[in-house]
């Protein structure tokens, strides 16, 4: 859980830098949020690293990849862009709670969800922040596919049955870190399925089709945006493939959000 402190204290130079007017009745304008983004991968791969060492150090023995996650908090810092970025979008910190909480479905009781902003008890925004690196994304890429799309169409199918019964549409986000090697970047090998698969998929690389994924779940209306990054662990480098899939175009997508929502809750007390 970020608290509303800590809130505070990392998204006051953005709005600064930004130019953000003073009088609060103005819509914020959109920080250049680049360099904020390449900080919270570098952290990333940090956390990765020293999370890594420790577990080392102490003699535990985790195979493979696994002793650079032991520990979690590897996505903390990204976690916490996020916040800022709807704190930049006129979320208030004495209003907002953000925390893993899980969602009603309707195939499924419920599933939680990484990032979850409220305001005052009323949801603003939903996100599942998610990572994969390493030399062997097929079969996590089948799997963090299928949860996506089980998830996000859980929770429409939860909306239309009425059992999400809000005023205002849910707002689902993606954001996913791929590890930028050759594994991600090298044409996958086609199988031979039963019918003719769709031609876009041809001599696409896992990279490219996370790419297509997220870039057809948010034209079809399963998620309001998404974010598709990829970083080099060597030098922290990072690249977007799609302007629609950079990570500035998911913050302006949650910038429309924030309007959104403040206009249809006036009744909340915005300034404190």
């Amino acid at each position: 859980m970020v608290s509303p402190t800590q809130i505070t204290r990392t998204v006051a130079r953005p709005c600064e830098t930004a130019g953000i007017a003073s009088d609060s009745h103005s819509p914020p304008s959109l920080p250049n949020y680049s360099d904020a983004v390449a900080v919270a991968v570098a952290e990333y791969w940090n956390v990765r690293a020293s999370q890594a060492e420790r577990s080392r150090s102490q003699g535990i023995l985790n195979t493979g990849l696994r002793s650079e996650v032991t520990g979690g908090r590897h996505l903390d810092a990204l976690q916490t862009l996020l916040v800022q970025v709807f704190a930049d979008a006129g979320i208030p910190p004495h209003l907002m709670e953000v925390k893993r909480r899980p969602i009603p479905g309707y195939f499924r009781r419920d599933k939680s969800w990484d990032v979850v902003v409220m305001a005052a008890e009323r949801v603003v925004g939903i996100i599942e922040l998610k990572s994969i690196v390493g030399n062997s994304p097929g079969q996590n890429f089948n799997n963090r596919t299928d949860e996506a799309l089980g998830q996000a169409m859980d929770v429409w199918k939860a909306v239309e049955r009425g059992i999400i019964d809000t005023p205002l549409r849910p707002w689902l986000g993606y954001f996913m870190l791929l590890e930028d090697n050759a594994a991600f970047n090298e044409p996958v090998k086609p199988r031979r399925p039963v019918w003719e698969p769709d031609a876009a998929f041809d001599d696409a690389s896992y990279g490219e089709r996370f790419e297509i994924f997220f870039d057809r779940m948010v034209r079809e209306r399963l998620l309001d945006a998404a974010c598709l990054v990829l970083g080099r662990r060597d030098d922290g480098s990072i690249r977007f493939t799609r302007d629609t899939l950079s990570f500035q175009s998911f913050a302006a997508a949650i910038h429309g959000r924030c309007l959104q929502f403040r206009a249809t809750n006036p009744d909340l007390p915005w300034e404190q």
